[in-house]
């Protein structure tokens, strides 16, 4: 065991000067772990309270200015914002005469790639798309959180090395992510990683109007545990009333939350149908008993909506069902000042729960989400 002392990080040469568009969960936490690996931060942007603190918690002394300031300065430059502000930052930067030639210009957002930052490659930028599937609090936690975490990598095949080396460097793990494939990778992120938020938000609403007093601790060692199967046992962790085709018990939840939280009967009903799906294709269904569960959630789609639409094929039955409503995910949020998203969200890079949440991150989120 080495026990000799270790050089204060900021006694080693800093290889490269860091900088920071969009001072959202994501962004402050990249720059400090890479400021721990030997990298410098000199310049971060952002417009709101909420930015600057999350700066001055993170990055103290690292001076707040402009985009195009933070450009000027950094050899390596994040660009840590909302996913749909990202495409308008990155040409407005590349059109201003920003981007210099030979800088690393990284984005953290899951949905892209390394094209999107195609307008700043002409102009001479190296470009890299890191997403740390990782969702973040916007404080000091989130540095030790990148240990471990896998980050997704798409880049030039020329600047492959480079791209994993930074993710190394900040503690994680470097998966490869088809330029192509990106979309798909962020929306296994959401889905995994947002959607559980909400789950067990609603799940713990729903014990307190019970009357349980601890919900979170009741749900801990529960929730828990479900993960664990699931990560091991995929499919065949499955268990309850749907997995097992109680019928009865799940028109009796139906019913309960018609009455009691009739916001959340669409989503028990999507997820019912979903897992019914799964359980017959695992063979934990049996076909004789799906068919009265499948009439149940149907009849239940029905009263929700007026019309049959909780959605999904029905496995080894073979029918067909439609969503019953398609709706927007969302109002796209127009950047503010300097890029800096005007609204924060889960998984954005610039959201005040990412994920983007999540990243983007998240996504901040996720974004992971998992931005």
């Amino acid at each position: 065991m080495n026990t000799a002392p270790q050089p204060d990080p900021k006694d080693r040469p800093a290889r490269l000067t860091v900088g920071v568009v969009g001072a959202g969960r994501v962004g402050p936490a990249l720059a400090a772990s890479l400021q721990l690996a030997g990298h410098r931060p000199v310049a971060v942007s952002g417009v709101s309270e909420a930015s600057r603190r999350r700066a001055a918690a993170l990055l103290p002394d690292v001076p707040l200015t402009t985009p195009a300031e933070v450009l000027r300065h950094a050899e390596l430059v994040l660009l840590t914002v909302p996913d749909d502000a990202l495409p308008g930052l990155v040409t407005g930067l590349a059109e201003t005469g920003a981007v210099r030639p030979g800088q690393l210009l990284v984005h953290t957002s899951g949905r892209y790639g390394a094209r999107v930052l195609d307008p700043a490659l002409r102009a001479g930028a190296l470009p890299l798309a890191l997403h740390p599937a990782m969702t973040f609090t916007g404080t000091p936690v989130d540095v030790q959180r990148l240990a471990g975490c896998s980050f997704g990598v798409t880049a030039p095949e020329e600047l492959r090395l480079a791209a994993e080396a930074l993710v190394i460097e900040m503690g994680g793990e470097p998966e490869w992510i088809a330029e192509d494939r990106r979309p798909l990778y962020h929306a296994a992120l959401a889905l995994g990683s947002n959607h559980l938020i909400t789950l067990v938000a609603q799940s713990m609403e729903l014990l307190r109007t019970a009357g349980v007093t601890a919900p979170d601790r009741m749900l801990g060692p529960l929730l828990g545990a479900s993960l664990d199967n699931a990560l091991r046992s995929g499919d065949a962790a499955l268990t309850g009333p749907v997995a097992r085709g109680d019928a009865g018990t799940v028109a009796a939840h139906i019913e309960e939350l018609r009455v009691h939280a009739p916001q959340a009967v669409a989503g028990y009903l999507a997820m019912a149908r979903a897992t019914a799906d799964r359980a017959l294709d695992h063979g934990l269904l049996k076909a004789e008993l799906a068919e009265d569960l499948l009439g149940v959630l149907a009849d239940g789609a029905t009263t929700a909506t007026g019309r049959t639409g909780a959605g999904g094929r029905t496995g080894a039955l073979g029918t067909e069902g439609a969503t019953g409503t398609e709706g927007a995910t969302g109002t796209d949020r127009a950047p503010g000042p300097d890029g800096d998203p005007g609204a924060e969200g889960i998984d954005d890079p610039e959201a005040s729960d990412d994920p983007e949440g999540t990243g983007e991150g998240t996504d901040e989120g996720t974004d992971g989400g998992a931005r």
